[in-house]
């Protein structure tokens, strides 16, 4: 199964979340197709990235996929978890990615639109991080992407 569509028109590239019966869940394997596609793109030279979800549902992404999150007692996101290596990626990457919204965004998914150069978010979007609820810290460099991107007034 594919997590994810990808689409080239000129030098647009095109990276669709699929994944809608798990919220586009950025799980392992999501995130491991993401990482090849962005390679691929940027291999053919891509001048842009548009990353979405391939339908307008209610969720966009639901963020870190819950089944695969570390041990309460461990560092909430390390350095070789799989979305630290996608934030990585997108933060390091040679050509604008644009985040392009529809719908709720939640925990390490808010954390991958403000990695990205730009958000287009339509009045359906609505951004939570709640890692509390489920009994985990939210990580420190996620709140540092927050405070360094976004005005303090809406953080």
């Amino acid at each position: 199964m594919s997590y994810i569509s990808t689409d080239c028109d000129g030098r647009v590239g095109t990276i669709a979340f699929n994944n809608y019966q798990k919220r586009n869940a950025l799980s392992a394997g999501l995130i491991d197709e993401v990482l090849s596609a962005l390679n691929n793109m940027q291999q053919d030279g891509t001048r842009i990235v548009v990353l979405r979800a391939a339908t307008f549902e209610k969720v966009w992404s639901a963020g870190h996929d819950v089944d695969e999150l570390p041990q309460a007692d461990t560092d909430p996101l390390p350095y070789n978890d799989p979305l630290e290596k996608l934030l990585r990626a997108v933060r390091s990457f040679p050509s604008p990615i644009i985040a392009m919204v529809h719908g709720s965004v939640w925990g390490g998914a808010c954390d991958l639109i403000v990695n990205c150069d730009l958000v287009l978010a339509d009045e359906t979007c609505a951004f939570a991080i709640t890692p509390a609820k489920l009994g985990l810290p939210f990580n420190a460099s996620g709140f540092q992407s927050f405070l360094s991107r976004l005005p303090l007034n809406i953080v």
